[in-house]
């Protein structure tokens, strides 16, 4: 007699938008399915991260250890990461379970179906950050940008240029399923933030202050 395997739940975490547009979330996921889900603008949406995923959890009577935590490890939101990446962490610690990143770009690709997807999402100073199906995440300026070659572009930043020469998908945040599916293909390890920019934080002029004795 076959043993039918036990559902395997999951908790996502989506810190990554910067825009104004519901490009947050968390989401509680059994089985391939989502059990329930809150969506956060992407800016403020770091205040909301811990107060939202204690209600789901709640209200879902999730009151075990999940089998995993996902999250959408960058680029985007400075803030909105490093809030959703802690408390991703700092809970997976707690339930003594694994944790899994992947990319925006990944996770919006696995969203569409489309692997050759590029993502182009909100950055500062009026750049956006490319994240390609292959090679490294930059960050560029929209006039600079040179997609010839792209397969098709999604992402919250593409409305930032309007005379693109390939398909757009509109998809400007991926999907928790979308999120989960991208994880499959990724191991599990520790949640550290996606940053493609350099930190602006300098030390101070006069140099740091001695250690306390």
């Amino acid at each position: 007699m076959s043993v039918k395997a036990s559902p395997v739940r999951t908790v996502v975490f989506n810190g990554a938008g910067a825009g104004a547009g519901l490009t947050s979330l968390v989401a509680l996921i059994e089985d391939g399915h989502v059990v329930a889900e809150k969506l956060m603008a992407g800016r403020g949406a770091s205040e909301h991260f811990a107060p939202a995923i204690r209600d789901l959890l709640t209200q879902n009577g999730w009151t075990t250890s999940p089998d995993r935590v996902v999250a959408v490890v960058g680029p985007g939101s400075f803030t909105g990461l490093r809030s959703s990446l802690s408390l991703a962490a700092g809970l997976a610690a707690g339930w003594n379970c694994p944790t899994i990143g992947v990319t925006l770009g990944a996770a919006i690709r696995a969203t569409l179906g489309r692997p050759d997807a590029v993502c182009v999402s909100i950055a500062r100073r009026g750049r956006v950050f490319v994240d390609p199906p292959q090679g490294p995440v930059v960050a560029s300026q929209t006039v600079d940008l040179d997609p010839a070659d792209w397969a098709c572009v999604s992402g919250d930043a593409v409305g930032e240029k309007t005379d693109w020469p390939c398909p757009v998908l509109p998809c400007e945040a991926s999907y928790a399923l979308g999120i989960v599916q991208a994880a499959e293909s990724a191991q599990p390890g520790p949640l550290m933030p996606l940053y493609v920019d350099p930190p602006e934080a300098k030390p101070p002029a006069a140099g740091l202050r001695p250690a306390p004795l």
